[in-house]
């Protein structure tokens, strides 16, 4: 499938179903919409076209690109480039395992969309722990690396009993389903009645997302939906889940990495930040930064929740 261009369809509202739509950014290249499943990406552009529904105001891309597309991109995807910050990613994951055992010391935990394993590894000593993951090669590092019980392939291809697990995680992942309500859903099903599902997403009402306008970092070619507190909200209520606590997410990162992070932005500003970094010597330690555009959801399933039998799929 590489080398060729990706075919399109429209798509309803992925929260309400409706079509009554306004478009709210647009950024393409000569039209094309490219699908660029990397998780480190720098590519900022061709996103394409960016919705949001007039009568719910869910944000989403649409057109968007097949589910063969997709699927075929996850499974394919390939991302060297993760791994170079993997000491900060080990830290990451530790600020998600002690924000999340505020709402749940230990028990059954699955996490949809696992990557390398970064997260689940550090929450094994607390958690009897199971990883859903797509890609061939981010899956065969956790098991290899660190003898994680992993599923390779889509959330719809995994198999386990309704109400079997304490917690479910998605961290950076929602944004990339096809069909999230369909996702979040299956998630009720699998939770106990008290479980709980934590999520992370960027947040599209953040007010850096409001003034970076078209240029804000979270409107990647791979982000299907774009998410604020209230429409992650109402798609967790319809699922029967009642959210416990909203906040901002931050992560830890070297001042190099960080720096990367400045392809778009205007070469001076690059410029003389970078002078100030690598004059200090800084390229290597490391900085903790929220832009409070980030945002970290905790959700309990609640008794009256009903088990769907649809089975969503992991983009």
């Amino acid at each position: 499938m590489s080398g060729e261009a990706p075919s399109t369809l429209s798509v309803p509202c992925p929260l309400c179903g409706s079509t009554d739509e306004r478009t709210l950014y647009v950024r393409a290249t000569r039209g094309d919409t490219p699908f660029a499943a990397e998780m480190t990406t720098d590519v900022f552009a061709a996103y394409g076209r960016v919705a949001r529904c007039r009568r719910c105001g869910m944000t989403y891309r649409n057109p968007r690109e097949t589910e063969e597309h997709v699927l075929h991109a996850y499974a394919a995807l390939e991302d060297g480039d993760y791994l170079e910050e993997r000491e900060c990613r080990g830290m990451n994951a530790l600020l998600s395992l002690k924000a999340l055992k505020r709402h749940v010391a230990a028990g059954r935990l699955l996490e949809v969309g696992c990557s390398t394993g970064f997260f689940l590894n550090a929450a094994r000593l607390e958690f009897d722990c199971r990883g859903v993951e797509p890609s061939i090669w981010a899956a065969g590092i956790a098991r290899e690396r660190f003898g994680l019980e992993i599923h390779r392939g889509s959330f719809e291809t995994f198999d386990a009993e309704p109400a079997s697990f304490d917690a479910v995680a998605m961290i950076d992942v929602i944004e990339h389903v096809l069909d999230p309500a369909s996702v979040v859903r299956r998630v009720a099903s699998l939770l106990r009645p008290g479980g709980v599902f934590y999520v992370v997403t960027p947040d599209i009402s953040s007010l850096s997302a409001r003034l970076l306008g078209r240029y804000w970092w979270g409107l990647r070619p791979a982000h299907l939906t774009y998410f604020s507190p209230t429409t992650l909200g109402l798609l967790l209520d319809q699922a029967g889940f009642e959210v416990r606590e909203v906040r901002s997410f931050g992560r830890i990162f070297t001042y190099g990495y960080w720096l990367s992070r400045l392809a778009a932005y205007p070469a001076p500003i690059r410029g003389v930040i970078g002078a100030f970094v690598r004059a200090l010597g800084w390229e290597d330690k490391v900085l903790y930064v929220n832009t409070r555009d980030t945002m970290e959801v905790f959700a309990v399933r609640t008794a009256e929740a009903e088990a769907s039998p649809a089975n969503p799929t992991l983009g």
